[in-house]
């Protein structure tokens, strides 16, 4: 029992140590992640200035704390964890809400990823653009969990294990808010086209 544990920490080392070894050369960790902490930010916040400033902030603290990583996960699933934080503390900060109230533009999907090819009609176009935009704006009224447990998903196309490593959830609980955010954007898209 004893040899096949010894063999196990011998097998799961060189993923632990190229893990870490990842952080010995930050520049590169940035180009690497940076735009997809981004998304993942702004996704959450939908605030272009606060999703770039919260970028830095997290590579900021991965830095301050790179000698912390451990290698249990991947670069990315630490990287996301703490721009999820950054994000959950942001919204809980009456300081930023006030900053963010003040210059939100509603209705700015200039950030928002292209829905459709790039050959596509005008027509359809604008009518898959419009339903982007119903769907985040659905997505905006979920609770904060279910909100980022979307966008994680949905976004950044993380794994339900990448998820709950991200979030401190469950594997379980991440598939319960992914059920819920699911079944209440589609049921409320439905409502909007039935009106």
């Amino acid at each position: 029992m004893e040899q096949t544990a010894n063999a196990a920490m011998a097998e799961a080392q060189p993923v632990v140590s190229h893990a870490i070894e990842e952080f010995e050369d930050f520049d590169s960790v940035v180009r690497a992640h940076q735009r997809g902490i981004y998304r993942v930010l702004l996704a959450l916040l939908h605030d272009t200035d606060t999703a770039d400033a919260l970028t830095q902030e997290c590579f900021l603290k991965a830095y301050e704390h790179k000698s912390k990583f451990r290698g249990e996960c991947s670069a990315r699933t630490w990287l996301t964890r703490i721009a999820v934080n950054l994000a959950r503390d942001h919204v809980k900060s009456r300081r930023w809400q006030f900053w963010r109230n003040l210059f939100h533009q509603s209705g700015d999907t200039a950030e928002l990823p292209e829905p459709v090819a790039p050959q596509a009609s005008p027509e359809r176009a604008l009518l898959a653009r419009e339903q982007l935009v119903g769907v985040w704006s659905e997505v905006d009224k979920l609770p904060n969990q279910q909100r980022a447990v979307f966008v994680l998903r949905f976004v950044e196309e993380m794994s339900i294990e990448e998820i709950a490593e991200a979030t401190f959830l469950r594997p379980g609980t991440v598939k319960a808010h992914l059920f819920r955010a699911t079944g209440a954007v589609r049921e409320r898209l439905k409502e909007r086209k039935n009106r």
